[in-house]
């Protein structure tokens, strides 16, 4: 009786450039032939072909690969027991992994397995040649992986990209230059590169993560995950606080071309990490869609909140990033309960620390004094009315502002006519142009409001006098100190100190402020 092989004929090719993949209906029509030729030379065997296997764009290197993975399934499931490669590479490239299936998976699962070109055939003894054939190929990859590291590094020192897609917000503008390539990153014209500077706005503005997140998702703001093809808001998620995070730290948006940010723990594995910042590649700086100065800006605040703030509701508490326990270390947070803040730690409970609590009333007013008193004292008023009025001798705020909306308003007519002669030309769908053109007329909408109130204002205040009187309001109510948010308290004081002697049922407050008082 003739024995019965159930044959997997499996090909693989480690990239998904079309000459690679071309490749692949030629490993198989081989084997084809050969199991063809081989049912007519072996009397004793029947060689059936159950199904072929194909993994395109997957390295030798590891066997997570999709069709790899299913040929395992199908050989435990014992649809299969026999598998034919062209060579050992095909089947991998990794020397320990390759061994273990020839020596132990093949053998646990009753699978014969058979490297054309090799003369492998595990129904024999392992030739002695097959272990230095595997270590030849896992030296191989290990030379291809230094070599693609060492052509990716220069790339990144001339301040090329080397992402596959572009930073959300950003397009790719590829230039080549005595027969080199540079792949740069110019700003998106269009909803992206807005959100991107709206997300900055609201994390200076006191907002936190989630916060952001929970608004953007609200206003059905598409996720940098949208970008992929047949995105789904079930399959790829919304925006979500990791995202926000990963934009506010990315060099990128401030204009800094910082990469190897992540690597790869070996060519072996998938799996990444976080590299040290001395060991980031800085190419050349860009026109980023964030300036230099406010992208730094915010890496102070994050450190400031990520070391300080507990708080994860959607209130914003203006002291929650500034207060420290001295005698824990640990941030004090707001309770609502208490309209006041209490040491961190003391609220989780085991005596770790007793609760500093300070009524955020009692912060106000006493900060207040401290600073009304030190602007009587050294503040000349008088000067900053007429620095402020006198300003105005100069430049007519007025007409600057006016100007500027007239360059806008005269860009979004551009854009609306770029836009319109895309459609003509199939270039854009229906549905993005309508969305393309919401977005511009949401935008003159803006610019013409604004326009009509600056109008309207100038209307009222053209003479000397009402302009001065308004100059004065201001000043006065900021210099009062009576409204406190985030950014003033940020801008103001580094931190406050809480120290608590329960014995004699007291506290004090060490305020630090970011100038001399």
């Amino acid at each position: 009786m003739k024995k019965i092989w159930n044959v997997a004929i499996y090909a693989r090719v480690s990239t998904e450039r079309k000459d690679q993949q071309e490749s692949i209906p030629a490993q198989v029509q081989s084997l084809r032939n050969w199991l063809k030729d081989k049912n007519k030379s072996d009397l004793l065997s029947v060689y059936n072909v159950v199904e072929v296997y194909e993994d395109a764009g997957f390295s030798g290197s590891n066997f997570e690969r999709d069709s790899f993975i299913r040929m395992k399934e199908d050989i435990e499931a014992k649809r299969i027991n026999m598998v034919i490669t062209r060579d050992l590479s095909r089947f991998g490239r990794d020397y320990l992994g390759t061994g273990e299936y020839l020596e132990k998976y093949f053998k646990i699962n009753g699978t014969r397995y058979i490297s054309v070109q090799d003369n492998v055939d595990t129904l024999d003894e392992i030739n002695e040649i097959i272990p230095i054939k595997n270590i030849f190929n896992e030296m191989y990859i290990r030379d291809c992986s230094k070599k693609s590291r060492d052509g990716l590094k220069q790339r990144m020192l001339r301040g090329s990209s080397i992402a596959s897609k572009p930073p959300f917000g950003y397009n790719f503008d590829v230039q080549i230059k005595s027969n080199v390539k540079t792949i740069k990153l110019v700003i998106a014209l269009d909803e992206t590169s807005k959100v991107v500077r709206l997300i900055f706005d609201l994390y200076r503005n006191g907002w936190g993560y989630g916060k952001i997140a929970t608004y953007l998702n609200s206003k059905n703001i598409e996720p940098p995950a949208s970008r992929i093809q047949n995105f789904s808001r079930k399959k790829y998620g919304i925006w979500s606080s990791s995202t926000i995070s990963y934009i506010l730290k990315n060099p990128k948006y401030g204009g800094m071309m910082v990469q190897q940010r992540w690597r790869k723990l070996s060519y072996k594995l998938k799996k990444i990490e976080a590299t040290k910042e001395e060991d980031w590649i800085y190419g050349e700086e860009f026109e980023g869609i964030i300036k230099k100065e406010i992208f730094e800006e915010v890496q102070k605040l994050m450190k400031t909140r990520t070391k300080n703030y507990r708080y994860k509701g959607n209130n914003i508490y203006p002291f929650s990033t500034v207060l420290k326990c001295n005698e824990c270390d640990s941030s004090i947070s707001y309770r609502k309960a208490y309209k006041g803040y209490k040491c961190t730690n003391s609220q989780r409970g085991g005596g770790r620390c007793t609760s500093h609590s300070i009524k955020e009333d009692y912060l106000k007013s006493t900060i207040s004094s401290k600073l009304k008193a030190y602007v009587e004292k050294f503040v000349d008023k008088e000067s900053l009315y007429d620095y402020a009025v006198g300003s105005t001798n100069e430049v007519d705020p007025n007409k600057t502002e006016l100007k500027n909306i007239e360059v806008l308003l005269n860009k979004l007519d551009n854009q609306f006519q770029k836009v319109y002669q895309d459609k003509i030309d199939e270039v854009i769908n229906e549905r993005n142009f309508h969305m393309l053109v919401q977005g511009i007329e949401r935008n003159q909408e803006k610019l013409l409001a604004k326009k009509a109130q600056i109008e309207d204002f100038a209307a009222r205040a053209s003479t000397r006098e009402d302009l001065s009187k308004g100059y004065k309001e201001n000043i006065d109510r900021i210099l009062n100190f009576d409204e406190f948010d985030r950014i003033t308290v940020e801008s103001l004081i580094e931190k406050i100190i809480v120290t608590e002697d329960k014995k004699n049922n007291e506290k004090r407050l060490d305020i630090f402020y970011k100038f001399k008082i």
